[in-house]
């Protein structure tokens, strides 16, 4: 998934406005990496640096990722947690300041056909669309299994510490986490880091023009 690779580093949220305050809050998002410390000896991609998960890359240390973040995104057959199922799980780790991340599993989890029959419209229609109607389909791997790699993935590369789950609305997310994959959500801190919530919090206290300015005036 993607969108997981891009929501920490644009802070990206669909907002009621002209997108001008969401370009904003990206550029200084963009200047604040760019005076990020540099590594040499890694490779650098926008300046963020990329170890790759099951390409033989995984170089860094747990000692790497300072105060780290645990992004988790899924793919769900609705919202509500009590009936609906999760399809898709991916994960990326970063360290707390967002320069450097650790691309974890993108699974695709089997559901029955009756349980993908009764997704909303809207879940129907987007799920078909991307091709994730059909992986599901495909799958043989459960949600169990899904949940041991994804939590050998993060033990991994956090050997100390409570991590905190990160993400866009999240919070939904851990409910479908706790309620399906509660080993994998007991390991998080109840801190969740809600990338929505910072959004709306910068779409407001940050008006068109003031927050360049004070990005300009911290160097």
């Amino acid at each position: 998934m993607s969108k997981l690779a891009n929501m920490f580093s644009a802070l990206r949220l669909d907002a009621e406005n002209t997108g001008e305050d969401d370009r904003e809050v990206e550029q200084a998002s963009s200047s604040a990496e760019e005076t990020a410390s540099r590594e040499p000896d890694k490779t650098e991609q926008n300046d963020t640096i990329i170890v790759n998960y099951g390409e033989g890359k995984l170089v860094s240390s747990s000692g790497d990722y300072r105060m780290p973040l645990v992004w988790i995104d899924l793919e769900m057959t609705g919202l509500d947690f009590t009936k609906d199922r999760i399809l898709e799980i991916a994960c990326i780790i970063t360290d707390g300041k967002l320069t450097k991340q650790i691309e974890g599993p993108d699974l695709v989890i089997s559901q029955s056909k009756d349980c993908l029959d009764n997704m909303d419209e809207w879940c129907k229609t987007h799920h078909s669309a991307s091709g994730l109607t059909e992986r599901v389909l495909q799958s043989k791997l459960s949600e169990s299994d899904a949940e041991t790699q994804v939590l050998d993935f993060v033990r991994r590369h956090i050997s100390s510490g409570t991590p905190l789950l990160a993400g866009n609305s999240v919070y939904v997310d851990l409910l479908f986490l706790k309620k399906y994959m509660p080993q994998l959500a007991s390991i998080f801190s109840h801190v969740i880091v809600d990338v929505s919530s910072v959004m709306a919090l910068c779409i407001r206290w940050y008006p068109k023009g003031k927050l360049n300015q004070i990005t300009d005036g911290h160097g």
